[in-house]
Parts: structure tokens; C-alpha cells; sequence
């Protein structure tokens, strides 16, 4: 018996399983709002060692997300273009390509100043028409997740390496490569 895939709802629950519950329900209470302000956006899920980032666009490209939404142990934070226009100065940051708006509560979603943001950066986007179908939600955390978790090692051989090289620059002599010492002990042999 095949067992089915699991929803897209099971798999963003399951990222969010690791933060505290304060976050999970800040995210769960957001989510809906944020679809209802970019109804009709791709909503493209990545997964991070340290955050879930969740971008709302017009294409399967997150980088060109209208709002993106970052979820760590911290809270939920939005993000947006740098170039939107900020009247009210609530956005926070100096990056250079997005800054952002830290919610206390799924509330701030509704406070006029945080919807007139939204609002300029779908007009901003340039979208005037809703797309027809579903929306749709596309995960791209399945290659990158278990390289985020995964600490790199690096090999013993690498720091002497580093250090045999430093002694070769001191005292002018050429550093013998690994191949070149492997021919010469089997000379010696």
C-alpha cells in the first residue's frame, strides 16, 4: 500500500515543529492574513538551519517576493523591497536589498499603516489582476536542508596543508604537493 504525500499544510507544520509555540502560533495566526493581503502569490517555502522563510511573489522565485516572511526562535519577522517607500519609518534594517518589520502579534497585520505597506509593495510589484487557479506553494528546502544541518568537516589533512605552506613562504623553498610526497616515500621504499 503506497502512503500519500504528505499535504503542503503537514509539511509547513512539520518546519515549524522545531521553534517554541509562541512562534508557531504568531505563524499560524499570520500565514492566513498574509495570503488574504497576496492572494494570488506563489508561496515559496525554504528551510534554513536557523529559520523557515516563506516568500509571497509572483513567481517560484523568492527573491522577488512582494513580502517574505522569516520565522526563527526569535519571532516573525517581514521583509521587504528597500526601495518601498516607509512614511511611517516602521521598517528596521540597512541591508542592501530588504528591510524589515519584527510582529509582535498577528494584530500588527491589521493596524492601517503595516496594510498601507503591503498595499505599496504589491502596487509596487506592479500586479493589478489576481491569476486564476490555485495558489500555489512550492517547497525548496528538500536540497538544501540536509546540507544547512550538516556542519562541514573539513579534513585534518587541510590545516597542515596551511601550515606546511606558511613554512614553505618562510624559508623560500617550493611546497611539495601530495602527489610529489606519496612518488618520493615510494622511491625511498
Amino acid at each position: 500500500m503506497n502512503a500519500r504525500p504528505p499535504t503542503d499544510a503537514a509539511r509547513f507544520t512539520a518546519l515549524l515543529s522545531r521553534f517554541p509555540p509562541a512562534v508557531i502560533a504568531l505563524v499560524k495566526a499570520t500565514v492566513p492574513k498574509l495570503r488574504r493581503a497576496v492572494p494570488y502569490s506563489h508561496q515559496v517555502v525554504y528551510e534554513y538551519a536557523s529559520s523557515v522563510v516563506v516568500s509571497y511573489g509572483m513567481s517560484e522565485r523568492g527573491y522577488e517576493a512582494i513580502v517574505a516572511m522569516s520565522v526563527t526562535a526569535n519571532g516573525v519577522q517581514l521583509y521587504f523591497d528597500k526601495t518601498l517607500p516607509d512614511p511611517k519609518g516602521l521598517l528596521r534594517g540597512t541591508g542592501t536589498k530588504v528591510r524589515s518589520l519584527m510582529l509582535a502579534s498577528a494584530a500588527d497585520l491589521d493596524r492601517r499603516d503595516v496594510q498601507a505597506l503591503i498595499k505599496a509593495a504589491v502596487a509596487q510589484a506592479g500586479v493589478d489582476a489576481p491569476h486564476a487557479g490555485a495558489v500555489a506553494v512550492i517547497f525548496k528546502s528538500d536540497a538544501k536542508t540536509s546540507a544547512a544541518r550538516k556542519p562541514a568537516k573539513q579534513s585534518p589533512a587541510k590545516p597542515a596543508k596551511k601550515a606546511a605552506a606558511k613554512a614553505a613562504q618562510k624559508s623560500n623553498a617550493k611546497p611539495v604537493k601530495k602527489a610529489e610526497a606519496k612518488k618520493a616515500g615510494a622511491k625511498q621504499a
